[in-house]
């Protein structure tokens, strides 16, 4: 013969209405500060107090089957390997040395701009620096060019 479903309150739903304490044949049911509570001992699973919760706060036991979980292994923690640790070394000592390198390109570089003398008026580096703007307009440049070569 097969065992009659039981019932349980879900206490979130439940109101504290009463109705499922009258309509249970059988008396399992009684109110426990202000919520329904289930004598499991004595319920018959006949479901007269879910048809007639008007809140579905009595639902229904549900029963299966326990299915274990096959074991997984632990995941690998990643170690590097002795190789792995020197060649990291190396590969960071390896930037520190061109960074150096370029730091040390980049200062002589910038010094040598430094210490090159300013540009006299009339050298060429002060011609070919010279902007349209401080020439005049377009055509002066060449009536100036013309004058010096005394044309």
């Amino acid at each position: 013969m097969m065992e009659r479903q039981k019932v349980w309150v879900d206490v979130a739903r439940c109101t504290g209405c009463g109705v499922c304490v009258d309509v249970c044949p059988v008396g399992a049911i009684a109110l426990v500060d202000g919520k329904a509570c289930v004598d499991e001992e004595t319920c018959t699973g006949c479901e007269a107090c879910m048809d007639a919760c008007p809140e579905d706060a009595v639902q229904p036991v549900v029963q299966g089957e326990l299915v274990p979980v096959p074991e997984r292994p632990a995941p690998a923690v990643w170690q590097p390997s002795p190789l792995a640790e020197t060649a990291g070394a190396a590969v960071v000592a390896a930037g520190v040395g061109l960074l150096a390198k370029a730091g040390r390109a980049l200062a002589q570089a910038v010094g040598h701009w430094l210490m090159q003398p300013p540009a006299r008026a009339g050298s060429p580096a002060a011609r070919t620096s010279s902007t349209a703007e401080s020439r005049g307009a377009a055509g002066r440049g060449r009536q100036m060019r013309r004058r010096r070569r005394g044309g």
